[in-house]
């Protein structure tokens, strides 16, 4: 096996996650050598501006994915929310770890600021977070912050903000909930997660056949499933970060539930939905027509 190289954003997050994908190859093959490549983003490079203004979701892969293509790097990790729903024609999502906490987290300035009546401002440049938190919460008001989990924690400080909103996942491969001054997890039925929210997509090329296989054998069959599901229902509802869009499937026992949420633009309130059966890409092709009936489901 040759040398491999691993390309990933620069963020400490981003470079610890794929320290994760690195170390469960060499769990399985241990004469493995690897070297973890840092590339920077669009998405890293403009942290003051909205997604929405400089390419959507693509922006924290689209380089390293070029990268890739020119075959500077063997094969990329992401975190799987970053990943537009269709990928390039000559790459793969090759592997899918099982999943991190999938959940958001409201982080607080202290434990009593949701007892308030007062309005209370949250960081998120999340529309998703911002329309299901408000229905919840009516007294908050959303500011846009962007960043590193550093970033935002010292900003939510600097900027006097009551809160903000990050990936359950992030926090906990970080070791930063034991820092946070408060938090409140949010159940799916608050808040719908993004779309593959806590899970690492691990990209190669499709002509890599070899390597394909070897990072397959780290794929999370569990995971892969709820990861298909979800990502179905992207592709379905054309999902950018220019509509607020969510969607979790969980496996429970026998049974898996989807959450599906979708506003249609930044004034619509949005629906949400909850469904339960035996098959997640079923119901995510149900939550399309439920929530989308003018659109074929399949």
């Amino acid at each position: 096996m040759r040398r491999l190289k691993v390309g990933t954003r620069k963020s400490p997050l981003a470079m610890k996650q794929t320290q994760i994908v690195v170390k469960l190859l060499k769990e399985k093959h241990p004469s493995l050598e690897i070297e973890i490549v840092g590339l920077s983003t669009k998405g890293d490079r403009l942290q003051q501006a909205p997604l929405t203004q400089i390419g959507g979701k693509g922006v924290f892969v689209k380089e390293v994915e070029y990268q890739l293509q020119q075959k500077q790097i063997d094969f990329a990790v992401h975190s799987l929310k970053d990943m537009p729903a269709i990928l390039p024609a000559d790459l793969m999502l090759a592997a899918t770890p099982k999943r991190a906490m999938p959940l958001d987290c409201l982080i607080l300035k202290d434990q009593n600021v949701l007892k308030s009546q007062q309005e209370l401002v949250i960081g998120t440049s999340s529309i998703r977070r911002a329309k299901q938190l408000s229905l919840r919460y009516p007294q908050m008001h959303f500011v846009p912050i962007r960043g590193k989990i550093e970033t935002r924690l010292e900003k939510m400080i600097s900027e006097k903000m009551d809160g903000t909103v990050l990936a359950c996942a992030g926090l906990e491969r970080m070791n930063y909930f034991s820092n946070l001054p408060a938090y409140q997890i949010l159940a799916p039925e608050v808040c719908v997660p993004a779309i593959g929210q806590g899970i690492l997509g691990v990209e190669c090329r499709k002509e890599d056949q070899n390597l394909s296989a070897l990072l397959a054998e780290i794929t999370d069959p569990q995971t892969h499933e709820a990861a298909s599901a979800e990502r179905f229902y992207l592709a379905e509802m054309n999902g950018n970060c220019d509509i607020p869009i969510g969607a979790f499937a969980e496996k429970i026992g026998n049974t898996w539930d989807f959450y599906a949420f979708l506003a249609e633009d930044m004034e619509d309130q949005g629906r949400k939905i909850h469904l339960t059966g035996s098959d997640p890409l079923l119901l995510a092709k149900q939550a399309v027509g439920q929530l989308l009936p003018q659109k074929p489901c399949c």
